[in-house]
């Protein structure tokens, strides 16, 4: 009983001592931060195991997470091998306020390791660097109007050169990347959302050099032109770009005995991760105002001008004229609507095409809108199109813009094509303008009857056609076929006797039933014998006088035929024999039984082959 009491004491010991061979824990750089701040997280997993476990990470609210990368460290003491890896995060704080990170633990080989939570403290950002929110900044070198970036490596601020706007009026947003030290790769870029604009890229992105209280920073401008679709207030979201840049403070201790606990791979990673962010910007956008907007007022909300030309002024009726109406300015050119032109009842005007010839110079929206539409002269006479009047609002003037293109002549002439005949008919969908006789004849009165036939009856899809054709060439075959048979008669005797025994055994059938009528009974199975054991002869090819009963067994067993057959032939030729030789007297129903026996014979010796 002690002996086994010291065992599990033993067992216990080693277990605890393996359960100590693993431990994990967890730090922060900082504790408290403001939102324009980040955490650097660091997860430790060390001990003397060949594998080290991932760590379980909670779900971390309040916090967007990057992966930093992990890196690994491995020392042998005495000879025994110890390792740690230490696993890093990024967390960008989402929101003010209180959060706890953790507890963090892995799992290994049954059992649970934990680390203790961090409280984190959020507060909001700092006065000195809130990103602008109005017009375009104005740095100069060594007057740095705001401390935003100040002494940082890199920054980013978004910027609208305008807080107050008009409906449908351009507000150009900025988004301007400062960097003063190299990337290890090119940025991701996610823009502002902006929502409840209309949104028009402005390429190209503009970079220059700026020095800012004393750093050179290269400067990345990526515009973007917004359109409010409705009065309000707006908020244009954050733009978040994320980089990855050297890890200087690596480099740069002052204690020349840290070289020794860096970790030499370090310099082949791809860097510490970057997360920036900017603040949204409340933009406020008027309604137009309704004081002298014009009846004719569609929502376009810029400077622009009208014009317009017909490619013809004298047309025949009901030929079409193109009117070109062109709007050029400034201001969202692909909403601009199309002007109403006055309704006449001599014309017809129908929609062609619209297209849009577009410029972004100097980052403002601006260009020409192009209207086409087909005019088509009902009647002859002088005709006068317009005037075709257009309104906007500019919101420089702050007042609304009638713009008019003066009336335009048409004079149509009398059409040289015949009127056109009144349509018996109608096409859904198709006015009677619309509808052109193209051609017209005069029909002849057919007085004889039509016959009318079938559009698939052609001739050789007629069994007549195919019977003409087949019957050439079967009377072909059959020639080819009667050639060889007649020369097989002439060559093969077997073949010539066994074609002619039926005929031959027919005829002395006949002039058997001639002599039954006579009642000459020894004539007439003198003849049925000969009918059959000539018929017999000839089927096997051997002369007839030759053939004995034994012989005649022999060579009809050969050739399948049935013993009950066999023994009907050998009792016909004994009663031709009685018949011929004996004094039995045989009557009229006998002889006419042989011969429907002989008969029966002759059929079933027909199916031997």
């Amino acid at each position: 009983m002690k002996k086994s009491l010291v065992v599990l004491l033993l067992l216990f010991a080693v277990t605890a001592v393996y359960a100590q061979d693993i431990s994990i824990s967890a730090n922060v750089d900082k504790q408290e931060i403001t939102l324009d701040d980040q955490i650097i997280l660091n997860i430790v997993v060390s001990g003397s195991v060949s594998k080290i476990p991932q760590p379980t990470i909670p779900s971390l609210d309040g916090f967007t997470a990057y992966s930093s990368g992990r890196s690994q460290n491995i020392s042998i003491i005495n000879g025994q091998v110890t390792g740690s890896v230490s696993f890093n995060y990024m967390l960008v704080p989402n929101d003010v306020g209180e959060y706890t990170l953790g507890p963090f633990s892995i799992d290994y080989k049954g059992n649970t390791y934990s680390a203790d939570a961090i409280d984190i403290k959020v507060l909001p950002r700092s006065t000195q660097s809130q990103a602008p929110s109005y017009a375009a900044p104005d740095y100069t070198e060594g007057q740095g109007t705001r401390d935003k970036g100040q002494g940082k490596e890199l920054f980013i601020e978004t910027y609208v050169d305008k807080l107050r706007a008009y409906v449908n009026e351009q507000i150009t947003l900025t988004f301007a990347f400062y960097q003063a030290v190299n990337l290890f790769e090119n940025p991701v870029y996610n823009p502002a959302s902006t929502t409840g604009f209309w949104t028009e890229d402005m390429p190209p992105q503009k970079k220059y050099y700026k020095v800012i209280n004393g750093t050179k920073y290269l400067v990345t401008e990526i515009k973007t032109a917004l359109f409010a679709t409705s009065p309000g207030e707006f908020t244009i979201g954050s733009a978040r770009l994320e980089a990855s840049v050297e890890d200087l403070e690596r480099f740069s201790s002052r204690s020349p005995f840290d070289i020794f606990g860096r970790d030499p791979f370090s310099v082949f990673r791809r860097g510490k991760p970057v997360i920036l962010a900017t603040d949204p910007i409340n933009v406020e956008i008027s309604a137009l105002p309704e004081e002298g907007k014009p009846l004719n007022f569609k929502g376009d909300v810029g400077t622009f001008d009208i014009s317009g030309t017909i490619d013809k002024d004298t047309v025949e009726e009901n030929q079409p004229v193109t009117l070109r109406i062109v709007i050029k300015g400034k201001g969202n050119i692909k909403t601009i609507s199309s002007p109403g032109i006055p309704e006449s009842s001599d014309v017809k005007f129908y929609d062609s095409a619209s297209s849009e010839n577009i410029s972004k110079e100097n980052y403002l929206v601006q260009g020409e809108k192009i209207f086409e539409k087909m005019i088509i002269p009902k009647s002859e006479g002088r005709l006068t199109i317009g005037p075709i009047e257009y309104s906007y609002f500019d919101p420089v003037l702050k007042r609304y813009i009638e713009r008019r293109i003066e009336p335009m002549t048409i004079n149509a002439t009398v059409s040289e094509e015949e009127p056109q005949a009144t349509m018996p008919f109608s096409i859904p969908g198709l006015s009677k303008e619309e509808i052109k006789l193209l051609k017209k004849d005069i029909c002849y009165i057919k007085t004889s009857p039509i016959n009318f036939r079938k559009s698939d009856s052609f001739f050789y899809k007629n069994k007549a056609f195919y019977l003409i054709n087949i019957l050439p060439l079967a009377f072909l075959i059959f020639l080819y076929m009667y050639e060889l048979h007649r020369e097989r008669l002439k060559t093969d005797i077997g073949y010539a006797r066994s074609r002619r025994a039926r005929g031959a055994a027919s005829k002395r059938l006949k002039k058997a039933r001639q002599l039954m009528l006579k009642e000459k009974v020894k004539e007439f199975y003198a003849e049925i014998y000969k009918a059959v054991i000539e018929y017999v002869a000839d089927k096997l090819n051997i002369p007839h006088p030759s053939i004995t009963k034994d012989l005649l067994e022999e060579k009809l067993k050969s050739k399948g035929l049935s013993e009950s057959a066999i023994a009907e032939i050998k009792e016909l030729f004994d009663i031709c024999d009685m018949a011929r030789f004996a004094l039995v007297k045989f009557t009229k129903e006998d002889m006419h039984k042989t011969i429907e026996q002989a008969i029966d014979i002759i059929a079933e010796l027909e199916r031997v082959r």
